[in-house]
């Protein structure tokens, strides 16, 4: 699967090492991908046909301590804003459509807000956003909030189920049937069930322990966040999304000035993997 994607890395001014892969037209529109958590650069490997047909270049580097991608000093979701600056330099870009997919919308949302002259653009897709209030999280399925508590109190524990390790062995295989009918359908499917797999055993490569941290981190606010917020912004959601439910989605968008918003009917948490036409209209 992965014959047809070539991985880049390149270095950053400490040496440490940057891994990503490009996908879709290699001279289209550049949207780079913040990927969830855990996830890695094979994010994109479901996207790159339709991304091809629609024009755009999908770049998609594995955060720090995911994938090949070395840890970095943690600075919250800062933590991503100099890879992200090294990545678009390397590439010769000026700027770029930045897409924050679930667990990487923090962190596309730190980008947007500290080097905004390097975003055109900001799509959130289905992402988790710092600081959501409690009553936006009331439809979230009990074993990803189960998850998201373990990375707070129970760290190992949490990287144990990311990982899915010791009891956790079984975990991914037999959950699937609590989520929701629209990602079911996905993840069973043949054509797209290999490429989830793929990115998901990639984002934990280097153990769950990125992964942890990540969601231990969406429980606080990130003061000012929304404020920074000043490139044009659109939120995309399924409104079945059992992950991070559609309310959380609302309430960033009341907070970020002139935000767009857009709800998938019907659709789950991977609805840009079912059919991913609403999101390729978004990023253009």
């Amino acid at each position: 699967m992965t014959s047809s994607v070539t991985t880049t890395e390149i270095r950053d001014a400490s040496g440490r090492r940057i891994a990503f892969c490009e996908y879709g037209d290699p001279t289209g529109h550049p949207v780079v991908v913040a990927h969830g958590s855990p996830g890695s650069r094979y994010e994109g490997l479901s996207l790159h046909n339709a991304s091809s047909t629609a024009g755009m270049r999908l770049i998609v580097p594995d955060r720090p301590g995911f994938g090949r991608t070395d840890p970095y000093t943690d600075k919250g979701f800062h933590s991503w804003d100099d890879d992200y600056v090294t990545l678009v330099d390397h590439l010769e870009l000026d700027s770029t459509t930045l897409m924050g997919f679930s667990g990487g919308g923090g962190y596309a949302l730190a980008v947007a807000a500290a080097v905004p002259e390097r975003v055109s653009k900001l799509v959130l897709a289905c992402a988790m956003i710092p600081g959501a209030p409690r009553d936006t999280l009331r439809r979230r399925i009990k074993l990803v909030s189960a998850l998201y508590f373990a990375a707070t109190w129970a760290p190992r524990v949490a990287g144990a189920m990311l990982a899915g390790t010791g009891v956790f062995s079984k975990l991914r295989s037999d959950s699937v049937s609590i989520w929701p009918a629209a990602d079911q359908a996905v993840m069973t499917d043949e054509v797209h069930r290999p490429a989830l797999q793929l990115d998901s055993s990639e984002g934990i490569a280097q153990g769950g322990s990125a992964g942890v941290v990540d969601l231990a981190r969406y429980r606080h606010e990130v003061p000012g966040l929304f404020q920074s917020i000043s490139v044009p912004t659109v939120f995309l959601h399924g409104t079945d999304d059992g992950n991070v439910p559609i309310e959380v989605a609302r309430w960033a968008h009341s907070l970020i000035p002139d935000s767009r918003f857009e709800e998938i009917n019907g659709g789950g948490h991977l609805f840009v993997v079912a059919d991913p036409t609403p999101l390729l209209r978004a990023l253009a």
